[in-house]
């Protein structure tokens, strides 16, 4: 199945995407989380029941899309070798470090500031290198604790198309402070438009990812692109590795982190910045997954300034090396 959240004239409504972008949608019903907490066949029952009764009938593109689901937490990783291999190859090293193929690397972001597919996104306070990525999200249906890789594909109820955007100058000074990352990333993120069932793309897996392409593109000009094949990590084996004397819970997401091509940083380090500069004002972005859809969303300017409480700092000697 694939289902989508729109606003209509009576609220939020849930809806079932048929092959020909013709919306099938719901008289009542409002969340898909409602229908979590099984091996899937709860979804399954709730699009055959909107389709064979549907309140209404409309093109995808008419419909005021929402985020999918509401997410209660987020966890983000990076398993696209090639995507950060530009970066490492800077810093003069062949390959990633051991620990990056010995076990996924990630961190927490904000669940609060996840926007909807064609919500505007403003610049942080204080930034001026804006950036984008595009990933791939596993959207948890029931809750995970220390579960296998091999146990993992029973707890994703779905899968969305994420931006993780990034302010790239507050993260990496941010990070000098050997922490992070915190402020360049957790002023927002974009989830959806369809959300996608693992069903649906299952004759499609291959490897560690799918068969699915995975575009870029500013202001109409394509950046990059890849295919979730690449991925060095699966989904499960990042749910695995998140539950692993812990928990993850329903209703949360475990993004995959950039593919290749996926941002600025990695396309203006392997082409110039030049070619790709940070986006700005005005600038439109749009992320797309095949079967997916597209994230399409417009740059604002700051509404904020550089944060307020920054110390000036003096120094009598170096901080030893």
């Amino acid at each position: 199945m694939r289902f989508v959240k729109a606003q209509t004239a009576t609220g939020h409504r849930i809806g079932v995407l048929r092959a020909d972008d013709i919306v099938e949608l719901a008289a009542e019903e409002t969340t898909l989380e409602a229908h979590f907490g099984d091996d899937g066949e709860a979804l399954n029952q709730l699009g055959e029941a909107i389709h064979a009764n549907p309140a209404g009938e409309h093109q995808l593109e008419s419909l005021q899309l929402l985020k999918p689901v509401e997410p209660v937490a987020m966890r983000d990783f990076m398993i696209f070798e090639e995507h950060v291999l530009p970066a490492w190859q800077m810093q003069g090293m062949k390959r990633g470090p051991d620990v990056w193929y010995e076990q996924p690397i990630g961190y927490f972001s904000n669940a609060a500031t996840i926007r909807g597919p064609r919500d505007t996104i403003e610049i942080p306070g204080g930034c001026i290198n804006m950036d984008f990525e595009l990933e791939v999200a596993a959207v948890i249906g029931r809750d995970a604790v220390s579960v296998r890789p091999e146990q993992a594909a029973g707890h994703i109820a779905g899968f969305v198309v994420l931006s993780d955007w990034s302010a790239r100058d507050l993260q990496f000074r941010e990070m000098d402070g050997r922490l992070g990352p915190f402020k360049g990333k957790d002023f927002g993120s974009s989830l959806g438009p369809i959300f996608v069932t693992p069903d649906e793309i299952e004759g499609r897996r291959h490897g560690n990812g799918y068969e699915l392409e995975m575009t870029s593109t500013v202001n109409g000009q394509r950046y990059g692109g890849d295919r979730w094949t690449s991925a060095y990590w699966s989904m499960e084996e990042l749910i695995s590795y998140s539950s692993w004397s812990s928990r993850v819970e329903a209703g949360s997401i475990v993004g995959s982190g950039t593919c290749q091509g996926g941002c600025i940083l990695e396309l203006s380090i392997r082409h110039g910045q030049d070619k790709y500069p940070w986006l700005v004002a005005g600038d439109e972005v749009t992320l797309g997954v095949e079967t997916m859809g597209e994230i399409r969303a417009t740059v604002a300017a700051s509404a904020q300034g550089v944060w307020p409480g920054k110390k000036v700092i003096e120094f009598a000697e170096d901080v030893p090396a």
